[in-house]
């Protein structure tokens, strides 16, 4: 298999989409050394390098959030300080639960950077309730559903919420460094499959969200 670096070539298909977006989100946040980030679907196809670019860039603490516990098991191995999982709790709960690992840890409750990037409705109620004083939150997931929110707490919290699209291909050569110096992993996040298998991965894939990334390669 040929490779760039130590890095086979295959596996660096997803630095054109799942590898960049986050270094964007990023650069909107204007994530700086010291600051506290919450990854808001960290176990998901963009979420994993989130957390992963936000710890390359300097965060202090990660706190990766999702509903799969293995994979946030595994996001403590690649950029999570401390994670929560949400299953079968409401935004109150899980704010609670993060309250609880700020003091836990004398970390503040101001200040942190959200990156949401699921996309979806919970995701984005979870990311508003948890946005608080001077704090910022990156929508980075796409989704269709409508969340409530009362603008008034922006100004009351001095605080951000901003969008990001994709990345601009000015960035692209930071993040393939940052890939091939190991500061975002992404080895073990991808796997490759021969382009013959194409039928059986499509029906797997649409089945349950494959814990790997799958890259498609030429038999020959």
């Amino acid at each position: 298999m040929k490779r760039r670096g130590n890095v086979p070539l295959a596996h660096l298909a997803v630095v054109a989409d799942a590898a960049t977006t986050p270094y964007q989100a990023a650069r909107r946040a204007d994530l700086s050394p010291g600051d506290n980030v919450i990854v808001i679907g960290i176990t998901g196809g963009v979420g994993q390098y989130m957390g992963q670019t936000a710890k390359a860039l300097g965060a202090n603490c990660v706190v990766g959030i999702a509903r799969n516990q293995e994979r946030l098991n595994r996001s403590l191995k690649y950029g999570a300080d401390a994670v929560i999982n949400t299953t079968e709790k409401d935004a109150k709960a899980i704010s609670d639960e993060f309250r609880g690992i700020c003091k836990s840890n004398g970390l503040p409750n101001f200040g942190w950077k959200i990156f949401e990037v699921t996309g979806a409705k919970g995701g984005q109620e979870i990311a508003l309730s948890l946005l608080s004083f001077v704090g910022k939150l990156v929508v980075v997931g796409f989704g269709l559903a409508k969340a409530e929110y009362m603008f008034g707490r922006l100004m009351a919290f001095d605080a951000d919420i901003l969008g990001t699209w994709g990345c601009l291909p000015e960035y692209y050569p930071i993040v393939l460094d940052m890939v091939l110096k190991k500061k975002i992993d992404i080895d073990a996040f991808v796997q490759t499959r021969p382009m013959s298998a194409i039928a059986k991965t499509f029906e797997e894939a649409h089945q349950s969200s494959p814990d790997r990334r799958i890259v498609l390669t030429p038999d020959f």
